[in-house]
């Protein structure tokens, strides 16, 4: 590999601007590498065509009423809040069906600034990093102390998606991530 291509660590975060595509960045890089992922996505809310939040889905068996719980709600323009016992309850018990799963990938989409006060589920989300098992997520560009940490960790490669190298990226990765 040339010297100038990153080294990919046990995990991957990519990060950017927001609607840059990284989430579906990493959709194409599961579905092209067949990866066998648990762990969350955060799915938008809609109500009569408008964007009222997000949602938690967990990517492993939960009972329905359990999984796809409102995470955040819309209260003004560019401006919500957390629901905090959905990452402590809901966001922490995905991810310790995650770690107990057969997945050898745990999908993390995305980390940010709305938990930054969920210390149950932050604890959580270090003890999937410190495990056998390798992460794929999102990290939102902002300031949270659980978003610098990750992305300072030794075993963590943080690529930042642009319009420009999105595709760049994909290539790089499609058949790395293995």
């Amino acid at each position: 590999m040339p010297s100038d291509l990153p080294v990919i660590r046990r995990h991957l975060f990519l990060t950017g601007d927001k609607q840059v595509g990284k989430s579906t960045l990493l959709r194409r890089l599961i579905e092209a590498n067949a990866l066998d992922c648990a762990g969350f996505e955060t799915r938008a809310f809609f109500l009569d065509g408008s964007r009222k939040g997000f949602l938690l889905h967990g990517r492993v068996d939960m009972p329905p009423y359990e999984n796809d719980c409102i995470c955040c709600a819309r209260v003004g323009e560019k401006k919500s809040v957390p629901v905090l016992p959905v990452f402590d309850e809901n966001g922490v018990q995905i991810l310790r069906h995650s770690l107990s799963s057969p997945s050898p990938f745990i999908l993390m989409d995305e980390l940010g600034r709305l938990e930054r006060q969920a210390d149950s589920f932050i604890r959580q989300v270090y003890a999937c990093l410190d495990s056998q098992k390798r992460v794929l997520g999102v990290l939102q560009k902002c300031t949270s102390d659980h978003v610098q940490a990750i992305a300072e960790r030794d075993d963590v490669t943080l690529l930042t998606v642009t319009p420009e190298n999105r595709e760049a990226i994909f290539d790089l990765l499609v058949g790395q991530i293995l």
